[in-house]
């Protein structure tokens, strides 16, 4: 049996003068990939896989240095593009809402719904084919996460995808008729998405 861990990156450090992809830990996240670590190795994670966004990675380096495992990144594991910069708060706030209840929304230059379920799927069913028989942690991101869940759970509340933590791990079956989500984990006993 291949176990699937989708692991939504600890807290990180957003800063002005640099990319998305290139915001780092803060020094709460650096905290929390060290305490990540042995929750990895409690489940038995043998294989690593992450976003190519700074923040992915160092969520998993502090196992991968540990277990003496290399990260395998690949591209289409990143977040989903919202596009256009939004300034206001409530702006974003509404672009996510609107971006969790329209999968065929999009601001300019962003990407659908559907478009990110496509790539991001197409991620691990490559890692999945990858790694057959093994316990892969995959590093990734709340937006992406949240569009997993939804297709593979029919109980979820409203805003669920606001109870996504930084770390939060969801754990799935690989099986013949595809991925079964059958658990979650937090640090420090936080609710999960369905509890609340």
């Amino acid at each position: 049996m291949t176990t699937l861990i989708i692991v939504r990156h600890v807290q990180s450090a957003p800063a002005a003068h640099l990319a998305e992809r290139e915001f780092p830990l803060s020094e709460l996240g650096r905290r929390q990939a060290i305490a990540l670590a042995p929750v990895l190795a409690e489940l038995g994670v043998d294989a690593l896989a992450s976003s190519p966004y700074i923040r992915a990675i160092q969520t998993l380096q502090p196992y991968a240095g540990q277990a003496g495992l290399d990260i395998a990144v690949d591209e289409d594991l990143r977040e989903r593009s919202l596009g256009a910069w939004l300034a206001k708060l409530e702006e974003v706030e509404e672009a996510i809402r609107r971006m969790h209840a329209d999968l065929n929304f999009h601001l300019e230059g962003g990407e659908t719904g559907h478009a990110c379920n496509a790539r991001f799927d197409a991620a691990l069913g490559r890692v999945i084919a990858a790694n057959p028989g093994r316990t892969i942690a995959v590093g990734s991101h709340g937006g992406v996460i949240s569009h997993l869940l939804s297709r593979h759970a029919g109980d979820l509340p409203d805003g669920f995808w606001r109870r996504i933590k930084n770390p939060h791990l969801f754990i799935f079956d690989v099986g013949a008729g595809g991925l079964h989500w059958w658990a979650e984990r937090t640090l420090g006993g936080a609710p999960g998405v369905r509890e609340g």
